[in-house]
């Protein structure tokens, strides 16, 4: 059974998967991850939060958690009856913010160590947040407020931000609505005051029909079509020549890539002849999702994990292709399976403009193929769906320790992205 380079979880672990779910503000930017796990043996009754501190740190003893998470903090699960501090000792203060769901009055021992986490430089967050007496009195040490907004209705969660906000704290907790799933939704938290969002509503599609592409998309979406049509290198250097911005970025890449091996690079022709075309497609693609702004989008993390990840699955597997065109066009499809909602166009309009193969045309559509399956994995494995997974996971011969690896790589790959 093959494993992700070295970066295999414990034996032990097998039977854990590691999930990530970004926490955003309201620019989409993100400010954290929470990191959870699921267990295969005993399922949704084993408790949920030591399950989450035993494997990550497993997880953080492989992986640099700072390169990891891309620089941004991790919220981790605990609760007050299963609280180890001893496990948490182990992760540094400035990167994990320990999250408390705490559903009963808790003992002066118990505060003690909330205290003392403070004094180590640790973070505080509050889950599920509804209001009880020892919740009130929490709030003048807590960071963080998580309220659940799925399973509260909008008048009582809104009440409750109220409540926050009317109290006179030394330093105000930031509020984190959780369960977003759409983003009507997620207005409507942040109007409500809300400073942060979490949940998958950012992976939905806002469509916005006849949204024009921009110059620069177009300018891409051709240099795309002119090398999966596998033009000449002159067409795919006159193309270029029409985007002076888009050729300064290619050799500022090439440069901070270290890829110039020392070479003066002067032209586009040579620029290109040095990367090489399937590369170039795969950096025109992140291009496509890169942010305008200071910060990366989380579109692009995503799609950029999903690309990652399932070419490593294949290229792990022992029962897939291992040919270097095949491992580009699933590493493409990961990357592609996002774009409609950063482009906020139907999927099927956006293929109409890209000349992809019909193979990869149906693996974005219907989860058609071998490319569609893992599609499929993928999106079972962001959702921590641990059952799917284990339905899925013997086509590719791989285990749940395989698939956590592959899937914390591809993490660490698509948050350290320049």
């Amino acid at each position: 059974m093959n494993s992700a380079n070295d970066h295999s979880i414990p034996p032990s672990e097998e039977d854990e998967l590691v999930a990530r779910q970004a926490i955003l503000g309201r620019q989409d930017e993100i400010i954290g991850y929470e990191l959870f796990a699921r267990n295969e043996n005993s399922g949704p009754l084993e408790d949920p939060f030591l399950c989450s501190a035993r494997v990550l740190i497993k997880t953080f003893s492989v992986f640099n958690p700072e390169n990891l998470l891309g620089g941004k903090p991790a919220f981790i699960n605990f609760t007050n009856s299963q609280f180890d501090e001893k496990s948490l000792a182990l992760f540094p203060a400035r990167q994990v913010i320990p999250e408390f769901t705490i559903a009963e009055a808790p003992s002066k021992e118990f505060l003690g160590q909330l205290l003392q986490l403070q004094k180590l430089g640790f973070r505080l967050a509050l889950d599920r947040f509804e209001a009880k007496p020892w919740h009130i009195a929490l709030l003048k040490i807590i960071d963080f407020i998580k309220i659940d907004c799925f399973s509260n209705t909008p008048e009582q969660w809104e009440k409750w931000v109220k409540l926050i906000r009317s109290y006179k704290l030394p330093q105000q907790p930031a509020i984190i609505a959780t369960r977003v799933e759409t983003i009507e939704l997620a207005r409507r938290c942040f109007e409500a005051g809300v400073d942060y969002s979490q949940g998958f509503y950012y992976m939905q599609p806002e469509i916005i029909k006849g949204k024009p592409l921009t110059s620069n998309q177009h300018t891409i979406f051709n240099l795309l079509n002119l090398l999966l049509e596998e033009n000449p290198v002159s067409d795919i250097e006159e193309a270029f020549r029409r985007d002076p911005g888009l050729s300064y970025q290619l050799l500022r890449y090439l440069n901070s890539a270290g890829m110039t091996r020392g070479k003066v690079i002067d032209s586009i022709r040579q620029a290109l002849i040095l990367l090489g075309r399937e590369p170039l497609q795969r950096w025109l693609t992140l291009l496509l999702f890169a942010s305008r702004g200071s910060h990366k989008s989380p579109i692009l993390i995503m799609a950029a994990t999903r690309a990652k990840f399932a070419e490593l699955l294949r290229e792990k597997s022992p029962r897939t292709s291992k040919e270097a065109a095949v491992l580009n066009r699933t590493f493409l499809i990961g990357m592609l399976s996002l774009l409609d909602v950063y482009l906020q166009q139907p999927m099927p309009e956006i293929l109409n403009d890209l000349k992809i193969s019909e193979e990869m045309r149906k693996a974005l559509l219907y989860k058609e193929g071998e490319d569609g399956a893992l599609l499929l994995l993928i999106d079972a494995v962001e959702h921590g769906d641990i059952d799917t997974v284990k339905q899925m996971a013997p086509k590719w011969d791989l285990g749940l320790a395989d698939i956590t690896a592959i899937s914390l790589e591809s993490m660490n790959w698509a948050a350290n992205l320049k």
